[in-house]
């Protein structure tokens, strides 16, 4: 057996930190279950959570295999990307909803409009095939009630003006908050989440910057090997900061990291909150 390059024992560092971080992600959902979520705010947190831990494991299914390419193994970056995405997108939803640092007047009005999102995309949906179904007109109810609750909250007349404007209309966005107000919210620097979603959504849309790299794209090759662990690491910093605010979002006892998991966490967390632009 020839010994493993340089490119092979990068890509396995890689996956292991990915392993470790998820199995820990894991172990806190485990200790959870069976619990009552105390509010409407933790059973949406622990929901997404579980929602982001299926799409680790989807994604860590996806990568291909620590030890060197079998001959029918497929190597699917773009299946990769996407999946990448999702989890990050799971990622803006907990914050959104469920972090810890959002007061609770706001929380409030975060949810009703996020069901109001909900039920307006629901019942265009409806309407647009033409259904009969006796749930439309529930739903139309919903909507209605939803508008007078999302419009009378405290909180609706401080959401800039075209966000009303949407509300008013009846087609709510999902969140309030431009994605770049939403990263300084949480905490998370918002040229390197910038630069992390765009990247994934070359290979997600196939973009021309994609197809450009995927002509010369060898499954097995060393030189792809960098591309090919790129979806895992970009997942991590936000995978690790979901992670700890569910250990917050409900009292009860979870466990603690492994000592390395939780150095490898604090140095995704570091990425997650200061990017990696360099200053000099």
């Amino acid at each position: 057996m020839r010994p493993q390059s340089t490119a092979w024992h990068k890509y396995q560092a890689s996956v292991r930190q990915f392993d470790a971080v998820l199995e820990y992600a894991k172990a806190v959902s485990s200790s959870l279950v069976g619990l009552t979520t105390p509010t409407a705010t933790a059973s949406y947190g622990e929901q997404i959570f579980v929602s982001m831990l299926a799409h680790c494991m989807t994604l860590r299914r996806l990568a291909p295999s620590p030890s060197e390419q079998t001959s029918d193994e497929l190597w699917d970056l773009p299946s990769l990307c996407a999946v990448a995405r999702c989890t990050i997108e799971a990622h803006d939803a907990f914050l959104y909803i469920a972090a810890s640092s959002v007061p609770k007047i706001e929380r409030d009005f975060r949810i009703s409009l996020w069901e109001f999102h909900d039920k307006t995309r629901r019942l265009k949906m409806l309407e647009s095939i033409g259904s009969k179904n006796p749930e439309v007109e529930k739903i139309r109810e919903q909507c209605s009630f939803l508008t007078v609750k999302v419009t009378s909250h405290s909180h609706f007349q401080t959401t800039r003006g075209d966000i009303q404007k949407k509300v008013l209309e009846g087609d709510p966005p999902a969140f309030h908050l431009s994605q770049r107000e939403r990263c300084e919210a949480g905490g998370c620097n918002f040229d390197y989440y910038k630069t992390v979603t765009m990247q994934l959504s070359q290979y997600v849309h196939t973009l021309p910057f994609a197809l450009h790299q995927l002509f010369s794209f060898r499954a097995g090759s060393e030189e792809v090997l960098p591309l090919m662990s790129l979806p895992l690491e970009y997942v991590l910093p936000f995978l690790g900061r979901v992670t700890n605010e569910m250990r917050y979002l409900i009292p009860a006892h979870t466990p603690d990291a492994p000592a390395r998991t939780a150095r490898t966490m604090a140095i995704w967390e570091a990425i997650y909150q200061q990017g990696v632009k360099s200053d000099a």
